[in-house]
Order: structure tokens, then C-alpha cells, then sequence
């Protein structure tokens, strides 16, 4: 199926650190979260070039629940793609197929073996048919990040232009979280934040339009133009 990268949702501080070294030296990248409400968090505020391969998603958990979790994620259309694997002590797995759930795993007594369980069930599943290429997303820059920009030095304003466009090809493909210059911002609308030169321009994402708008351009006033 393609799974490299894994989201494990689990609020057991041992399993959860457990569950995710054995899964680092089985080969996987590893996002640890404690519960459903961390875990919208951490989605929502990612581009979906970060988003994991699959949820491993522990159904008895506090604040929002597995099952609640779940629900949130199909009804959301940014995270609606995500493909999950259930996993529990105490419940079974659903009676009817329900989408996005690839599997259901009952949670053993040791993380390694539920690692080892994981690994086989994945080699069961079809192969993910491969997504198309997706294109740079779109800048777009409103006459006021203009403005603020047209007031910069020409180098310094060519630079944070180059890196403004590749910000919006990173958006489409593998988006880091933190670099130098660019790095996600925790906010209600996905955003990034690119810093060049002590230069700082605010880009919303919008995954649905496949563009980054400059909405907040921060200009050193000592950069500023006469």
C-alpha cells in the first residue's frame, strides 16, 4: 500500500512510545499524538503534503474519542483522503465496512507485536494507486503584500520572492516542517511562515484551491526604501 508514514494516535505514554520506536526500526517515520483532540490539531495545521500514510488510531481515548475522531476526519473534506487503522483492547472491529478504515488490530500485550501485526496486515492491503503530480500551488500576493514588498531593496526583494515561489512547490510535495526560512504556523487556517532577511511574509494554504496567499507582510524598517 505504500505506507511510510504513520500518525499513531494513543494515549498510553508507554504504549504510545513503545509502539512508535518499534515502528522507527521496522523502517517507518513515526507522528506520535495523545488523543483525538491533538491529533485534529496537528492535521488541520499541516499542509497535506505532511499528512501521514495511515492513522493508527487507538479507539478508547480521552477528550475525542476514537470513534469521534473518525467521524471527524470523513466529514472534513481536507482530511477525508486519510486511510485508518483501527486498533483496541476492548472492542472489536466495526460490524460493516466503513470508509477509510483499512483494518483493525487488537492491541496485544507488547507494542512490538502489535508493530509485527501492523506490518503483515499492510503487506495484505492493495496497492494505493499512485496519486497524479501535482503542479506548484498558486502565490498569490493582494496589492497590499505588493505594496510591502515593492518597498524592499531589489536584491533583498528578489530573494524573498524566489523563496515565496518555493514555498508554493513545496506545498504541493514534501513540505518541511521547520527550516532557515520557512516553517508551519499553529493558527486556525493552515499557514506558513517564510523569513528572509528579516523579512516575514504570512502564506494561508488553501488545499482545495491548491494555492498560498501572502495575507501579513512584515518589513524590518530599516529595509524600507525612502
Amino acid at each position: 500500500m505504500g505506507i511510510h508514514h504513520l500518525l499513531l494516535v494513543e494515549d498510553d505514554q508507554t504504549w504510545r512510545e513503545g509502539v512508535g520506536r518499534a515502528a522507527r526500526e521496522a523502517g517507518f517515520v513515526v507522528s506520535l499524538v495523545s488523543d483525538g483532540a491533538e491529533a485534529l490539531n496537528w492535521l488541520r495545521h499541516r499542509p497535506r503534503a505532511q499528512h501521514p500514510d495511515l492513522v493508527l488510531l487507538d479507539l478508547m481515548l480521552p477528550r475525542v474519542d476514537g470513534w469521534e475522531l473518525y467521524g471527524r476526519l470523513r466529514t472534513d473534506a481536507r482530511l477525508r483522503h486519510l486511510s485508518v487503522m483501527m486498533m483496541s483492547s476492548a472492542s472489536g472491529p466495526p460490524e460493516v465496512p466503513l470508509g477509510g478504515v483499512v483494518g483493525f488490530l487488537r492491541k496485544p500485550v507488547r507494542p512490538e507485536t502489535l508493530v509485527s501485526d501492523l506490518t503483515e496486515r499492510l503487506r495484505e492491503l492493495p496497492p494505493r494507486k499512485p496519486e497524479p503530480p501535482r503542479l506548484p500551488y498558486t502565490l498569490r500576493l493582494p496589492d497590499e503584500s505588493l505594496y510591502s514588498l515593492h518597498a524592499l531593496p531589489d536584491a533583498i526583494r528578489h530573494a524573498v520572492r524566489v523563496h515565496l515561489l518555493r514555498a508554493a512547490e513545496l506545498a504541493a510535495t514534501e513540505l518541511p516542517l521547520a527550516s532557515s526560512w520557512l516553517m508551519a504556523l499553529h493558527s486556525e487556517q493552515p499557514s506558513l511562515l517564510v523569513t528572509v532577511e528579516g523579512v516575514r511574509v504570512v502564506l494561508e494554504v488553501d488545499d482545495a484551491a491548491c494555492a498560498l496567499t501572502a495575507s501579513i507582510v512584515i518589513v524590518p524598517s530599516h529595509l524600507r526604501c525612502a
